[in-house]
Parts: structure tokens; sequence; C-alpha cells
């Protein structure tokens, strides 16, 4: 059973890309995932990780640590969690691939099934606690985190192609639409932000690993 990262401590903090990508999406799995909480913006104050995201990605980023250290902002926060992921209705940034990739927008439809079969292909079950289908762009993630650590690992060909066919076939595809709805939607500039960084750090991935994206039709949103 594959149990999906911690939030990273103090201690687990980067020092190289290859590790910096890895802490910066185990960060994006937990604010995507789970509603944000002190502990999550305490590691994101104390880790610098800001400034490191606008050194690495070449961005100028709207939130500031005096912003995150705000007590009323934090109630923002998780508002902006529940309508962007949850929603009442069809989240404003919707969180599953599936939504994206089928006609009809559900859940667990093929592509669902088809990530689940590759995970497991590659020994990642997830231990939820709280069931979510697999597409689940925090999950995704998570998945990413430990694709990209064997391979940074093991140096094996075999383990590259893995992150090769995980972005070409099950996260490229859509996941720079959810960045885009996520950027227009959201109501905080962290949240802002993480939609920037996330689209700026697969862009990366996919030019380092040189990574051809499988074309495929989106549906979501619905272009009235």
């Amino acid at each position: 059973m594959f149990k999906q990262p911690e939030i990273p401590s103090q201690t687990e903090l980067p020092v190289s890309d290859e590790e910096l990508l890895e802490f910066s999406m185990k960060l994006l799995y937990q604010f995507y995932y789970f509603e944000p909480n002190a502990s999550r913006l305490q590691l994101m104050i104390e880790s610098n990780i800001l400034d490191s995201w606008q050194t690495m990605f070449s961005l100028e980023l709207m939130t500031t640590k005096e912003w995150l250290l705000q007590p009323l902002h934090f109630e923002l926060l998780k508002d902006d969690h529940l309508n962007l992921f949850v929603g009442l209705g069809m989240p404003e940034a919707a969180p599953w691939g599936s939504v994206y990739l089928h006609e009809d927008n559900l859940l667990m439809q093929s592509s669902t099934y088809e990530l689940d079969s590759f995970l497991r292909r590659m020994g990642l079950i997830f231990k939820l606690e709280e069931y979510q289908p697999v597409d689940h762009i925090g999950l995704c993630l998570s998945a990413l985190v430990e694709l990209l650590h064997r391979s940074r690992i093991t140096r094996d060909v075999s383990d590259r192609r893995a992150v090769v066919e995980f972005l070409s076939i099950h996260l490229l595809p859509w996941a720079q639409q959810f960045c885009g709805l996520l950027i227009l939607n959201a109501k905080t500039p962290l949240y802002k932000d993480l939609g920037s960084v996330t689209h700026h750090l697969l862009i990366y991935l996919k030019e380092e690993y040189d990574v051809t994206c499988d074309e495929r039709k989106l549906y979501w949103p619905i272009n009235e």
C-alpha cells in the first residue's frame, strides 16, 4: 500500500532542484487535497518556499509571509479551498481528471481506471482515510513525487519512462486546464499563486523529461 506524502518537515527542506520539485509537490498535494491549516501555512513561511519558487520559475508571486500571518486570511483560505475543490455542485477548479476528459464531466470514468491500472502496475496503491478518485490533482502530484523520487535514486531508464508515461497520458492532458481555472477563480493570492506554480512546475517537468503530451479533447469548462 502506498501512503500519500506526509506534510514535509523543516528538516526535509530542499537543497537541490530535484528535491525542491519533490518538496513543492508534497506541499501542493497538501493544499489541494486538504483544507489549509496552521501547520501548512507555518511551513510555507519557515521554509522560504515562496522565494524558492520565484527564483526557480522566474515568477512574481502575490503571496507574502505577512499576508499568510494575518489570522483573518486563514478563514479566507478555507473558504477558497471549499469553493475551488469541493463546491456545492461543480467546484470552481474541479480537481479530478475525468471531469475534463469525459464528455459528461463525470467522476470515475475510463481515464480514472486507466490511471488506477498504471499506478497499480507501478506498485502505487493509495491508502486513504477518506476516499477520492485517484485522478484527484492532489493524489496525482503525490504519485508523481514517488515516481520522480524513484527515478532520481535509481537513475534507471525504466523509472524515467514511468515518469514520462504518467505525465504524457495521465496528467498533462488535463492538468493545465485545472491550473487555468484555479488561477482564474481563486479569491486569495495564495491559491492563485499555487495555480501558477503548478503550471510552471509541470512545464518544467515536460521539458526536463522531453514529454510529448497526448492530445485529448477537454470537455470542461463547457463553452456555451
